[in-house]
């Protein structure tokens, strides 16, 4: 994951919220499909949709505005991190 880049979603991921938080899923009609990832925390959900709504934002700036707007702390702010890294990681996020 590199802050510095805008990311938009991989092809065949889409999200959906739920009341739990979201489901992140994969399908585009071949194997491996579906895959799905639960998502137990609305407010990461609120940061896809911030993803989604800011297409021409990078990453970092995501993340600082987050940080300032709810006054994070570190640990906060790494699990946001350790969240995208993991989107990218499985190719649900890449980089624009």
């Amino acid at each position: 994951m590199d802050r510095s880049k805008r990311y938009r979603f991989g092809t065949g991921f889409a999200y959906r919220r739920e009341h739990f938080g979201g489901i992140l899923y994969h399908y585009e009609g071949v194997r491996p499909d579906p895959r799905v990832y639960f998502i137990d925390s609305p407010f990461l959900i609120d940061l896809l949709d911030a993803l989604r709504a800011h297409p021409d934002a990078t990453l970092g700036w995501l993340i600082e505005s987050v940080r300032d707007h709810f006054g994070l702390n570190r640990a906060q702010v790494g699990a946001i991190e350790e969240f995208f890294a993991t989107l990218t990681s499985r190719g649900a996020l890449v980089p624009q």
